[in-house]
Formats: structure tokens, C-alpha cells, sequence
């Protein structure tokens, strides 16, 4: 008779528990069947809508009992070019370990912490990859890692057609040019608003929610500037990191990102208002 080893019946366990917490959390997720690494594809959603970004999701189940807060959790032991590939990765990959008997798990991500050269250099080799108890894998951790994608795939988003449209700068005089331009600054508009609509900026109609004016409100007492409109691209910077910690799961905004939403808020919001200003002046 067939026989079904206990490492398979801790995998499944430990793989059936990460798959129901990112259910429940409301993303749709699938089971990768062609096994090059990753368990589960998880596609984020937010408020009924499934967002660009994705993540990967590496299981690794344990019997080891891991309820002992003082001692240290156990380590994977994963080829070094497996790692690589997910560093390399432009979607978000975590490693989750789960305690099956204690049904209580801890996530890693490997990007940002390995060196590419080393990894590269190890060859086949196994790389170590620990867990921190701090980094348990829970509701909350769902939600954290489907704003910390969703943030992450728009600022990549964003970075690279800002690359491209610095590039058409430089081509001006190439016919082409002026068309990719156009593109490339259409899609950070597209991209940047949605995030504004995201984080709690605007509601779905275009207005500034009541949330978002209080902080901005805020913003203006706690911000000094020489102009009406320095004060207020700094009191929109203020704000929008509020905002972003109060409605990103505690995710924080990168520089570009901050950057571009605050022109977009002024321009959206407030252009109409210094442009009158201008022709005053």
C-alpha cells in the first residue's frame, strides 16, 4: 500500500495554514503546482480589487516545537541560487516557517538580505535563512505584506518611467520621443492617484477625504516656509506620512513616491488656485 511520509503531512498542514490566513485576509491565492521554489502565488486584493502586485510565498512546516519565546527559531537551509533568484525577483517573495503543533508561524524576506555577489559566488551551495520572533505570521502580517507589495510595485512603477522620461530628455530630438514621453508620464499619474485613492487621500469620486484634510490641517500648523505654496508642499509631505502609517498597515512611503503624490495633490487639489495666483502676480 502507498505510504504517506510525515514530512508530507507537515508540509501540507503547514502549507493549507499560510493559505488560509492570506484567504482570509480577502486575496486570491493559488497553489503552485510546477514546484521551481514558491508554494503559493498570492494575488493582493483591496476592497474587492485585485491589485498589480504580487507575492510568492516559499513554506516550510516544522514539528519542532518553536512555543518557547526565549529560544531561537529553526533555520532553513536553501540553495544559494534559489535565493538569488528571488532577490532578483521584481515581485515581493517571503519564506514563511510554520510550528504545525502550535499553529503559529514567523516570516522572512529574503530581499535586501543577502549580498547578489556572495550569492552569485556560492554556487550551489546552501544559504542559511532565519526568522525573528518579532516577524510572526499572522492577520496582521497579511496585511502589512499586502501594502508593503502594493507600495513597493508603485514605486517601482513609478521609478522606472521616470528613468525612461529622463532619458527622453535627453532624445528630444528623436521623434519618438516625445510619444514614450507622454506615455511614461500618463502612467505615473495613473499609478500615483490610484495610490492616493488607496492610502486614503481621495475617495473613489476624486475628493479629498475628511481624514486627510484634518492631517493636512494639522500639517499647516506645524510646518514654517516662505510661501503659501512651500508651506503647503511640505504640509502635504507631512500629512501623507500620517496618512500612509495610519492606513498602510504601518508601511511608510519611499521618497519618490511622497514626491510625486504631493504634485499630484497640488495639482489635482490646489492647481487651479496657484495658477490663478501666478497670473495675479
Amino acid at each position: 500500500m502507498p505510504k504517506r511520509p510525515q514530512q508530507h503531512q507537515t508540509a501540507a498542514k503547514a502549507e493549507n495554514s499560510v493559505r488560509s490566513l492570506w484567504v482570509n485576509g480577502g486575496h486570491a491565492v493559488d497553489t503552485i503546482r510546477e514546484d521551481y521554489g514558491e508554494d503559493l502565488l498570492v494575488q493582493t486584493c483591496l476592497r474587492e480589487r485585485v491589485d498589480a502586485s504580487r507575492i510568492w510565498v516559499q513554506v516550510k512546516g516544522t514539528t519542532k516545537d518553536c512555543s518557547d519565546e526565549q529560544s531561537t527559531l529553526p533555520v532553513l537551509y536553501i540553495n544559494a541560487e534559489q535565493v538569488l533568484r528571488w532577490s532578483r525577483s521584481s515581485d515581493l517573495v517571503i519564506v514563511t516557517l510554520w510550528d504545525v503543533n502550535n499553529n503559529v508561524g514567523w516570516y522572512t524576506i529574503p530581499d535586501g538580505s543577502f549580498d547578489h555577489v556572495t550569492l552569485s559566488n556560492a554556487g550551489t551551495s546552501t544559504i542559511p535563512i532565519t526568522f525573528e520572533r518579532s516577524r510572526r505570521f499572522d492577520e496582521s502580517a497579511v496585511e502589512y505584506l499586502s501594502w508593503f507589495a502594493r507600495i513597493d510595485h508603485a514605486d517601482r512603477s513609478v521609478g522606472y518611467s521616470l528613468s525612461v522620461l529622463a532619458e527622453a530628455e535627453e532624445e528630444e530630438e528623436e521623434e519618438a520621443a516625445p510619444a514614450y514621453a507622454k506615455h511614461h508620464q500618463a502612467a505615473i499619474a495613473s499609478v500615483v492617484h490610484q495610490l492616493a485613492i488607496d492610502i486614503g487621500v481621495f475617495s473613489r469620486d476624486g475628493e479629498m477625504t475628511s481624514d486627510f484634510k484634518s492631517a493636512l490641517s494639522e500639517g499647516v500648523k506645524q510646518i514654517d516656509g516662505e510661501t503659501g505654496e512651500q508651506i503647503l508642499g511640505r504640509s502635504i509631505l507631512w500629512a501623507l506620512a500620517q496618512t500612509a502609517y495610519a492606513n498602510c498597515a504601518r508601511n511608510g512611503l519611499p521618497s519618490t513616491l511622497l514626491v510625486e503624490l504631493t504634485e499630484n495633490i497640488k495639482h489635482v487639489t490646489f492647481g487651479e488656485i496657484f495658477r490663478r495666483a501666478s497670473a495675479i502676480e
